[in-house]
């Protein structure tokens, strides 16, 4: 099975585990699209977005963790980035039970996906090539 619908290697980051994740969040992305066109329609719906929202929640800690870890000086524009896209989607999943919300998940779900990693997440990544790991709040 080849790279999810919308993967490109221009999103790799060079960071392994952040790359692995990255993909997990392209596949469960692609999960969606196939939920969309199932006959139990709102129910894989539903199950992909709360999929979807679990791994996401993880990849963010991760990330900031590492950020955190490094020093990133942008850590809080980036977790407000994260936090933005935690409202969206958990409001979508809200909206899940009662309408489809179909078109708008994927929607958000890919764009965000590619303008998040191809920006935001590639920009951290020499900084935490570069920069030492901070082993208390004094350092």
């Amino acid at each position: 099975m080849g790279p999810a619908p919308g993967w490109t290697d221009k999103l790799l980051t060079g960071i392994d585990e952040i790359d692995q994740q990255h993909q997990v969040l392209f596949d469960v992305a692609a999960r969606l699209d196939l939920a969309v066109t199932s006959e139990e329609k709102w129910s894989a719906v539903h199950f992909a977005l709360v999929e979807l929202t679990n791994f996401v929640n993880i990849h963010f800690a991760v990330e900031e963790a590492l950020m955190r870890l490094h020093r990133y000086p942008e850590l809080d524009a980036h977790i407000a980035d994260h936090r933005k896209f935690s409202r969206e989607l958990a409001e979508i999943k809200a909206h899940s039970i009662q309408d489809d919300v179909s078109a708008k998940m994927t929607d958000l779900v890919r764009n965000w996906l590619v303008e998040h990693i191809g920006k935001f997440d590639r920009d951290y990544v020499p900084h935490l090539r570069t920069a030492p790991v901070s082993k208390t709040k004094k350092d």
